[in-house]
């Protein structure tokens, strides 16, 4: 395992995924950073590459700014996430199963 590629691959996740929230909610940097109280040449600089070890500090403040968890930039699926997803499949089959139970007493009585 290669310590320096695991954190050139984890600032890569965390800048795309900042990318795409500023994307998502139309925000230039220096929106991200009046926002997440950084020094705007800070945040610049991370986005573009130029911070091969963001500071945990920046990343928690970036994260609340956007209004998301630091697992959330750092790709990590959140576990409730998939939890809910998991509940709502399980839900439409519950209801197509009721449906069809439903459809085949019909014809019987």
């Amino acid at each position: 395992m290669n310590s320096k590629l695991d954190n050139e691959k984890l600032t890569e996740t965390i800048v795309s995924n900042i990318c795409a929230q500023l994307s998502k909610r139309n925000w230039s940097i220096k929106m991200l950073a009046d926002k997440a109280d950084l020094p705007y040449e800070s945040v610049k600089k991370l986005i573009g590459g130029k911070i091969e070890r963001p500071s945990f500090f920046s990343i928690w403040m970036i994260a609340n700014a956007l209004g998301c968890s630091v697992d959330k930039l750092a790709g990590r699926k959140d576990p409730s996430e998939a939890a809910l997803h998991q509940i709502s499949e399980n839900t439409t089959e519950i209801f197509r199963i009721l449906a069809e139970m439903d459809k085949l007493s019909r014809e019987v009585f």
